[in-house]
């Protein structure tokens, strides 16, 4: 009898442990699935206002793009995002004239397309700043599932803003081709552009 009951004891642990990983497999099936209908629906054409004040349509640029957003005040997540676009494009050398490189503002109230010009030329002058009203910004941030909300913006004028802070690396056809979360380390997000960009456009002549 003790026998027999340890054996039921046994039977029970592995079927509930059985049952327990079919569940957590289940799960994970459901998260990557939901990830791969998510990454899909990312993305899309827009038209916005460049720092020079012309319009800058997605669908008009042949290129490849690499997209982000932010602001002008930000202390430290936006600065350190544009250095790493400043030496991937030196780095780059010949292939960077291939990307458009794009800093779309989440505070247009506040970047200019005067400011945007004078802060990202100490950064990069090929580094397209882009804003246009908020229902515009609200409606490009939603395409690429970018969520930013103000701390206490109706209280002063120096306000924060808290942002997603992903790049979005963009085919020629303007698909996400590739999106780098924050902490990203620079080589292993210079080695993946680079090795695109030369497979992508080993043909032609590089200058």
């Amino acid at each position: 009898m003790y026998k027999l009951l340890n054996q039921r004891k046994n039977t029970t642990y592995k079927s509930k442990f059985f049952m327990r990983n079919y569940l957590k497999s289940l799960v994970l099936l459901s998260v990557l699935f939901a990830s791969n209908i998510t990454q899909a629906a990312i993305g899309g054409d827009f038209s916005l206002i460049d720092h020079n004040n012309n319009k800058y349509s997605l669908s008009g640029s042949s290129n490849v793009k690499l997209i982000f957003f932010g602001f002008l005040n930000c202390p430290d997540v936006c600065p350190t995002t544009l250095s790493d676009v400043s030496n991937l494009l030196k780095k780059l050398e010949g292939l960077a004239k291939y990307v458009d490189p794009i800093f779309i503002t989440i505070d247009p109230s506040r970047d200019t397309p005067e400011l945007m010009k004078n802060y990202l030329s100490f950064f990069d002058k090929r580094i397209i700043g882009l804003t246009g009203s908020q229902e515009q910004i609200e409606e490009v941030s939603n395409q690429y599932h970018v969520y930013y909300s103000y701390q206490d913006k109706e209280e002063n004028n120096n306000y924060t803003v808290n942002h997603t802070a992903n790049m979005y690396f963009l085919d020629k056809d303007n698909n996400v081709e590739k999106i780098f979360i924050p902490g990203t380390p620079f080589t292993e997000f210079y080695k993946y552009i680079n090795r695109y960009m030369l497979k992508d456009i080993k043909n032609l002549p590089l200058q």
